[in-house]
C-alpha cells in the first residue's frame, strides 16, 4: 500500500463521498481546503486504483517541533486493514525528517475508538483524569470543550 500526497482531486473526492470515512458530516467542517493548498506536503492518501481509501491530513506546528495529525480517516469498508498504522507512520518519518521530535493529535473524550486507535499506535494522552479514567486537558478547544491530547515521542 502506496502512500501519495494528496491532490485536489483526492480532496475532492473525500468530500464527495464523505459518509462513507464518518458515516456522518460531523467533522465536515474541520475539512478546509487550506490542508491541501497550504499544507498539501503534509496531507497524504491510501488509494485503490482512482479510489482514495484512507487519508491523513497533517501539519508541523510553528511553535515547536511537533507533527500535528489534524484528520485521519480510513473508508469504513477498509478499516482493520492497518491503513491508518501506514498513513501514521509515513507521516511520522515525514516529521522526523523535518526536525520534529513529537507527534500530536487531539479528540473528543466521547471518540473511544479514536482513543483506543492512537494509544494503539503507542500515543499517549496528557493531562487529568475526568472521571471515567479518561485523561483530558480542560477547556483545550475552549471554555467547556475538554479535550483528549495524545502524544508520542519520535
Amino acid at each position: 500500500m502506496e502512500v501519495l500526497k494528496c491532490t485536489k482531486s483526492d480532496f475532492d473526492q473525500i468530500l464527495t463521498e464523505f459518509n462513507d470515512f464518518w458515516g456522518s458530516d460531523r467533522t465536515l467542517h474541520l475539512h478546509h481546503p487550506m490542508l491541501i493548498y497550504e499544507f498539501g506536503n503534509s496531507a497524504f492518501v491510501i488509494k485503490e486504483a482512482d479510489k482514495v481509501t484512507a487519508y491523513l491530513f497533517g501539519f508541523l506546528a510553528q511553535t515547536g517541533p511537533v507533527g500535528y495529525v489534524h484528520l485521519i480517516a480510513v473508508r469504513q469498508t477498509h478499516r482493520k486493514c492497518g491503513y491508518g498504522r501506514r498513513l501514521y507512520a509515513h507521516f511520522a518519518e515525514f516529521a522526523r525528517k523535518h526536525g520534529c521530535k513529537t507527534l500530536k493529535a487531539i479528540t473528543s473524550a466521547s471518540n473511544t475508538t479514536s482513543i483506543a486507535f492512537h494509544k494503539s499506535i503507542g500515543m499517549e494522552p496528557i493531562g487529568d483524569s475526568n472521571g471515567d479514567d479518561i485523561s483530558i486537558i480542560r477547556d483545550y478547544s475552549g471554555p467547556g470543550a475538554d479535550r483528549v491530547v495524545l502524544q508520542m515521542k519520535l
